[in-house]
């Protein structure tokens, strides 16, 4: 097994705020990693130290074998395609702009066109070539960025919230593009993401970020409240949870979903918790069925088919 990345012991920090702490993180080579987490977890932090836009504070990164230094960041950058949240597009045509990347890299005239093409098809936007990229919707103008990343063929793909603006068709059309860039050309890819269960469809890994910190807590039940009652308590405004210690300053709790038993009927049990609810979504994800239970807070629970 090889390893695209290897981290160790890094530390990002703005002023003196420390916002990401990875003592180890190993991302494969020819995987598709997925990172999730809420707005502020780090996770455009830790895109920004794997395309070697920012330095660590500490610590040190490893990619392909070879650390990363100031000296040899310019030359590993090259090797990155790189699509941010909101990417920027050039003020001229959709072609001009797909084509950036390959006339840096001083490709021929005639095979960048074709280039452009297969990417502009690849993303559904044949045809937009001529059109000014500033004429164009936002959802577009992602798909443009897109094009424009993949087309220089590069070693890493590294997506930061690619579905943004984009409706349910294209995002559908992006995770294919993803999952045929890795598995058809061997490329190792990594996305953001702060929706878990679309981030589990794709990805051989999935990595979550909270405050900074990989953590194995879920995500899909990840609930913002208060302790109250001594402790007992962790109430989030709309339902209260039973728990069994805390130090009282916590502001987030995580339900497994695989710990949720649903049932038609109320159960004799030791479990501390039982809520009434009302099933909104039967979903079947990667052999199992994740169930969605409006209980005054949404949950999710996975069970088996059976």
């Amino acid at each position: 097994m090889n390893d695209a990345y290897i981290l160790k012991n890094v530390t990002s920090k703005y002023g003196d705020k420390v916002v990401l702490n990875i003592p180890e993180l190993k991302i494969e080579d020819g995987k598709i990693t997925a990172i999730v987490g809420p707005n502020g977890s780090g996770k455009t932090t830790l895109l920004n130290l794997l395309t070697f836009l920012e330095m660590p504070s500490s610590g040190e990164i490893i990619f392909k074998g070879e650390k990363v230094e100031e000296k040899n960041i310019v030359s590993l950058r090259r090797r990155i395609g790189f699509l941010p949240q909101n990417p920027y597009l050039f003020h001229n045509t959709v072609f001009s702009n797909v084509e950036a990347g390959l006339k840096i890299r001083k490709i021929p005239s005639s095979e960048r066109k074709m280039l452009v093409k297969n990417a502009l098809k690849k993303v559904g936007l044949l045809g937009y070539e001529k059109r000014p990229a500033y004429k164009i919707s936002g959802g577009e103008g992602q798909r443009v960025a897109l094009a424009r990343t993949i087309c220089t063929n590069p070693e890493v793909l590294i997506l930061d919230e690619p579905s943004t603006y984009m409706d349910k068709k294209n995002i559908i059309r992006t995770e294919e593009i993803i999952y045929e860039f890795s598995r058809e050309k061997g490329k190792t890819v990594v996305f953001t993401s702060q929706d878990l269960h679309r981030a589990q469809s794709i990805a051989d890994k999935v990595l979550t970020l909270f405050r900074g910190e990989l953590t194995t807590a879920s995500l899909a039940n990840l609930f913002h409240g208060k302790i109250t009652n001594d402790g007992k308590i962790f109430d989030t405004g709309r339902i209260k949870i039973e728990i069994t210690s805390a130090n009282g300053d916590e502001t987030h709790i995580s339900i497994d979903p695989s710990n949720i038993v649903i049932s038609s009927e109320s159960l004799i049990s030791s479990m501390r918790n039982s809520f009434k609810g009302k099933i909104t979504a039967i979903i079947e994800e990667n052999g199992k069925v994740r169930i969605e239970v409006e209980a005054g807070e949404k949950f999710h629970a996975y069970i088996t088919k059976k």
